[in-house]
């Protein structure tokens, strides 16, 4: 639906209904007389009529009397007037609604957008009309097709059935008197099938006695009409239950669906905690690998000096041997310092073996224990950068962890202190650590944390360092590790000219407490 025509004579309502329906997206051409309506009738295709009845040169009940289809041409009335009579004629030919204006203008409003809601909705609801004549089935479609409804229709109780087989429906609407077979066996027949459990059934009789709507509804159906009925009423209780039935839909898909997660929610979390397990599984494996490599390039470094000074021992003893002037006292002071670099070059490889040998049960250290081995690793390649490494111990106190996986987080904070001090070419570029009790602070004097990332710089992926240089996952890792591994906490702030990473342990007492 895009053109509507409004037609009313009031300046006021009509511009107030253009306004309103222009923000729904709607095309709208306006008409104050008549002729006017007439005029642009005869000009363009209008999906929707808003129309008044009294006009300043005619009626506007003229005009729907000139449309070929009210199923294409959708009309609306909207008059002061309050005729009972008129307003039933204009029902049996197919108008919309009859909206009569009050002073709650505004509600008028909201009931047109209510109906335009409803004839341009994709999902046409299907309603099969069962009844004898064929009149009445005449009637029923004239009224509920504009409204955007699918009518099917039945003669006989078997062709109602046969298409009950066939097609899925929104509203049953059954007449009692039937070629074939009475309503009331009719309806019991359908109530029997479970599948059409559920589909409102409105039945129609020319009879009310106080026994027929009790035995109507006491044998399935969800209301009862007597004919000939009001239009409007009939409108209104076909909208309210197909309504109804769909409501009654949404709720059983949300409850079975609720009764699916109930039944199934075991199952759905150990999936999802598989799915995270498996996910920081392959984080923490993209993290030791790059801190492999960083590992590699530590022990060339660290190895490249004593290489050197034995490939210097090795020509010393080549050179004195052709000179004739290699002596016994010679050979064994340069074995010796030949013996001390490869036990150097030895002591090197066992540090970073131990690193990544993986260690199954957690078990009594402190944080003198994990600097110890973490200065084995890297203390040569930060003198190397002249980079000073400062140690500072308050107090000790023990703590139950995975010694490897402490020294891995500490490693990596010390590591991106390292990039950003040389990155931004720090004068005395310092690296502190402080031990109190079971806490150890990490501090760089490298300018601080930027504050845009600052809040997220423990989140995946999220790195300081520029793509080359950075995964953005040692930092997530580490508090995976202090946090769900072993229950501490590790936190950052920017202090004075750095940055501080603080990670605290709990006490050994603590930790054999809580277990």
């Amino acid at each position: 639906m895009k053109n509507i025509l409004i037609i009313e004579d009031s300046k006021t309502i009509n511009n107030i209904l253009k306004k309103e329906l222009t923000l729904l997206g709607f095309n709208i051409t306006q008409a104050f007389t008549l002729k006017e309506a007439k005029e642009a009738l005869s000009q363009k295709k209008f999906q929707l009529i808003i129309l008044d009845l009294h006009l300043p040169d005619g009626e506007g009940s003229e005009l729907i009397a000139n449309i070929q289809s009210l199923t294409k041409t959708k009309v609306v009335v909207l008059t002061s007037s309050q005729d009972t009579e008129l307003r039933e004629e204009l029902f049996q030919y197919g108008i919309l609604d009859y909206i009569v204006k009050d002073t709650n203008f505004l509600y008028s409003i909201t009931e047109i957008v209510k109906i335009i809601h409803t004839i341009t909705k994709k999902n046409k609801d299907k309603i099969l009309v069962i009844d004898d004549s064929k009149f009445i089935l005449k009637q029923i479609k004239t009224i509920l097709e504009p409204r955007n409804y699918t009518v099917h229709t039945a003669l006989t109780a078997k062709t109602a059935v046969e298409k009950l087989q066939k097609e899925s429906y929104q509203l049953i609407i059954l007449d009692m008197e039937l070629p074939d077979m009475h309503g009331l066996e009719l309806l019991e027949f359908i109530r029997r099938d479970v599948r059409f459990l559920s589909i409102p059934i409105i039945v129609l009789s020319g009879t009310s006695t106080p026994e027929i709507v009790r035995d109507v509804l006491k044998n399935g159906a969800n209301d009862f009409l007597k004919k000939p009925y009001v239009f409007e009423e009939f409108i209104l209780k076909v909208d309210l239950w197909v309504d109804y039935f769909k409501k009654e839909k949404e709720l059983e898909e949300k409850t079975f669906k609720l009764q699916f997660m109930n039944e199934n929610l075991e199952r759905l979390v150990y999936e999802e905690v598989e799915k995270n397990r498996k996910k920081d599984k392959m984080m923490f494996s993209q993290s030791r690998h790059a801190q492999m490599g960083e590992m590699i390039a530590m022990i060339a470094h660290q190895w490249r000096q004593p290489l050197n000074a034995i490939s210097v021992a090795t020509s010393v003893i080549e050179f004195r041997v052709e000179s004739g002037q290699f002596n016994k006292d010679d050979a064994k002071k340069v074995t010796s310092k030949i013996q001390s670099y490869v036990k150097y070059l030895s002591n090197t490889i066992d540090d970073f073996r131990n690193f990544f040998k993986p260690e199954k049960e957690k078990r009594v250290t402190d944080f003198e224990k994990v600097l110890h081995t973490v200065f084995s690793l890297v203390q040569h390649t930060l003198e190397q950068k002249n980079i000073k490494l400062e140690k500072r111990v308050d107090s000790l106190e023990d703590f139950l962890a995975h010694e490897n996986e402490l020294v891995q987080v500490v490693l990596n904070i010390i590591k991106n202190a390292q990039d950003i001090l040389l990155e931004n070419n720090i004068k005395n570029p310092t690296i502190t650590l402080e031990i109190e009790g079971s806490k150890l602070s990490i501090t760089d004097n490298g300018g601080g944390i930027p504050l845009n990332i600052k809040d997220e710089i423990f989140d995946p992926y999220v790195s300081t360092k520029n793509e080359k240089n950075g995964t953005g996952l040692g930092l997530y890792m580490a508090k995976m590790i202090i946090e769900e591994h072993s229950h501490g906490k590790i936190y950052v702030e920017n202090v004075d000219n750095g940055a501080k990473f603080t990670i605290e342990m709990p006490g050994y007492k603590d930790e054999h407490e809580n277990e």
